[in-house]
């Protein structure tokens, strides 16, 4: 099939962080030139590229000076509807207590075991087609793609989104985040599964919060920053079912809403003392 018009794009990342993002289009010959592109030891190029309504992700590859360049091919598969051939590995579900919510990655090894690529006969509204589904906990905000996932092929409802893009054969790691408003001092969390699920881990960066529904947890970590991390694993998990559990002990911060009140409740009372003033001077 014909790559011409392709789109490409060439994610450039310095030390892990997110340097410069490189768009094109396939021209005739089957190539994109990308000009002016930095190099450097510590500078690494991740090339994909879009075919029909589907996401290529070429491997990572270090532009060192004297690189003289690189390239990515596209590979072309039939498609399928059969949805029963994608899977989840593994899915790592994370939540951190930040000071001003709660914020949760996932990232999950998803695996088509077909040779063809899976898309959908179900379609939204707009003829677009529901793929991958994916639920969210209640009242989730500020979803973001991390991985794998293009921001402007996702679908946001209430229960969570769905992916409107074809999975290609092989494994592919995808991740995203969202948050959670702190409302109250505890707050309940309900994951649905959609995927089948070989393997799942909770892991809870809580601080003086702490999680509860998911039994006894006697496995813990070290983050990063030296923060303990528990984890609790689940095994085998079949689309339909739900991962549930309760956070407690969280403090929550004013908000600039709460304040506002505050002080129009305090600026209403001095007006009452005011009135009040008059009054009695003028009688």
């Amino acid at each position: 099939a014909a790559v011409t018009g392709d789109a490409v794009i060439v994610q450039l990342y310095e030390q892990g962080e997110l340097l410069r993002t490189l768009e094109g289009a396939v021209a005739a010959d089957g190539k994109v030139v990308f000009e002016n592109v930095p190099a450097g030891d510590k500078i690494v190029a991740l090339p994909r590229s879009k075919h029909d309504d589907m996401m290529f992700s070429g491997h990572p590859v270090a532009l060192k000076p004297t690189k003289d360049g690189c390239s990515a091919q596209v590979q072309v598969f039939d498609t399928s509807d059969d949805k029963s051939k994608i899977s989840v590995q593994t899915h790592h579900f994370i939540v951190k207590n930040t000071p001003d919510a709660l914020v949760f990655t996932e990232y999950m090894q998803l695996i088509n075991s077909s040779s063809m690529a899976v898309s959908s006969k179900e379609e939204d509204a707009r003829g677009r087609a529901v793929v991958l589904e994916i639920e969210l906990p209640k009242g989730f905000k500020e979803l973001k793609s991390l991985g794998y996932f293009e921001q402007d092929a996702l679908v946001v409802t209430d229960e969570g989104f769905y992916d409107t893009m074809a999975v290609p054969p092989g494994e592919h790691q995808v991740m995203f985040s969202y948050a959670l408003d702190k409302t109250s001092g505890a707050i309940d969390v309900v994951k649905g599964i959609t995927l089948p699920t070989s393997k799942l881990v909770v892991f809870a960066e809580l601080g003086q919060a702490s999680l509860q529904g998911l039994g006894e947890s006697k496995n813990q970590a070290m983050g990063p920053d030296g923060a303990e991390i528990r984890y609790y694993t689940r095994e085998n998990l079949k689309p339909g079912e739900e991962i549930a559990f309760r956070i407690t002990g969280l403090s929550v911060e004013n908000s600039g809403a709460a304040t506002w009140v505050v002080l129009a409740a305090a600026f209403g009372a001095v007006m009452i003392l005011v009135v009040l003033r008059l009054r009695a001077n003028k009688s």
